[in-house]
């Protein structure tokens, strides 16, 4: 049964949560997209899908319940979408699992470098394989990977999430290879610092706290990325003319040292 009666174009949100990934859909959303958020948590997305269609109107967001480290659930959602909705004609994939506090390669499990570099990489692997045969009919489609500066050095405490970061970087590399001439744009997008969020941005925000850092508090988004202002960034990639496409785009808060004190 189609759910996308006008034929809007689709946005598929892999790894949507409360911060970019709802960030996005929305942008998309209001410039006339209809947009699919995948994760595993199904509270969550079932108060972005309430939040997307109170705002911009019912059956603007539908929500598909995936764990994207088992490929056979990736590939069950994104059939449940070309049914319901139609071929995404953009896939950004937004997954990430990384700790907070980080580990030495010794006190890491195999089992969290498994997951997480299943999250990491694999899923965009299999994400990107679902949706490219469409793409390649239409000679038209844009892949967005959201990478981090971890995409581009290891840094002590992060052998469960560099090294699938850096192989997402690989992949987006290979696809444009691969499929920028047929018409397919591919961009890896590096997220140069923290954004603001539940996670890092929670943590951050209550570390100025505990520090008395009032200016930070009260001019957070000049030293935090705002997901609000990163979906414009995706939609800018999307919008680019064929003439002038970005593969790779670093972003940062004002305050920020570039790739993190690199």
């Amino acid at each position: 049964m189609s759910h996308n009666p006008q034929n809007k174009p689709v946005i598929a949100v892999v790894g949507a949560g409360p911060g970019i990934g709802e960030a996005v859909a929305r942008r998309f959303v209001s410039s006339g997209f209809i947009a699919a958020l995948l994760a595993r948590t199904e509270g969550k997305l079932q108060t972005m899908v309430s939040g997307i269609t109170s705002s911009f109107g019912p059956g603007t967001a539908r929500y598909y319940l995936t764990d994207l480290r088992i490929e056979s659930q990736v590939q069950s959602s994104f059939n449940l979408i070309h049914s319901e909705l139609g071929p995404a004609s953009v896939l950004i994939y937004n997954a990430g699992a990384r700790r907070v506090n980080g580990r030495s390669i010794l006190d890491t499990t195999s089992e969290e470098f498994e997951s997480f570099t299943k999250i990491n990489l694999f899923g965009a692997f299999w994400a990107t394989k679902c949706v490219l045969p469409d793409m390649l009919a239409a000679e038209k489609g844009t892949i967005i990977f959201t990478g981090a500066t971890g995409s581009l050095r290891g840094s002590a405490g992060l052998s469960s999430f560099s090294p699938g970061k850096f192989g997402l970087r690989s992949l987006a590399q290979i696809i444009t290879w691969e499929y920028q001439a047929k018409g397919v744009h591919c961009a890896h997008l590096v997220m140069d610092g923290p954004v603001d969020g539940k996670l890092i941005g929670g943590v951050t925000r209550r570390k100025w706290e505990r520090e008395g850092e009032k200016e930070k508090l009260i001019e957070v988004e000049r030293y935090i990325m705002q997901p609000r202002d990163l979906a414009d960034i995706y939609w800018f990639l999307y919008e680019q003319p064929r003439s002038t496409w970005t593969h790779e785009l670093d972003v940062r808060a004002q305050k920020e040292s570039m790739f993190s004190k690199l």
